[in-house]
């Protein structure tokens, strides 16, 4: 058909890093109620993994290898009405660091920071966002990499 488009998606990245103790890293922006992963929206150009690994680097100060751990599909929001658009996240695992590795949070984007054994992450997080965690673990176990379905979510 002439003229008709593919959908448009919002594409971003995240990183799930443990300590030895197996808890999770966890960001609090200023600009949302609940924790997050490292990570954000990839830039024209940048492959997924390079979104994660700059995320990281940007948000904390640590520099790590990364490997794909769950891919998620986001079903648009139909409030949004005209940004009502899917979107797809890369949620990649960049394994366990030392206990003492210093963390340098970005001040003007995290306030907060801290890791957190699964069950207080899951408390913190937003209750989609509790899902990758779930299946993010499960696949670190496995050595696998997941795909997710969230109905409905932006976040």
């Amino acid at each position: 058909m002439a003229g008709r488009h593919g959908p448009r998606a919002y594409i971003g990245a995240s990183v799930m890093v443990t300590d030895p103790a197996g808890r999770v890293l966890l960001l609090k922006p200023p600009y949302r109620d609940t924790w997050g992963w490292p990570g954000g929206m990839i830039d024209h150009g940048e492959t997924p993994a390079a979104c994660a690994v700059r995320e990281l680097r940007e948000e904390t100060g640590l520099v790590l290898e990364v490997r794909p751990l769950v891919i998620e599909w986001r079903d648009p929001i139909p409030a949004q009405n005209g940004h009502a658009h899917p979107a797809v996240h890369f949620m990649f695992d960049a394994g366990t660091t030392p206990a003492d590795t210093p963390i340098q949070p970005q001040p003007n984007e995290v306030a907060d920071h801290g890791f957190f054994l699964p069950d207080q992450a899951a408390a913190l997080l937003h209750e989609h966002g509790v899902q990758r965690l779930i299946r993010g673990l499960q696949a670190r176990t496995e050595g696998a990499t997941v795909l997710l379905h969230t109905p409905g979510y932006l976040g």
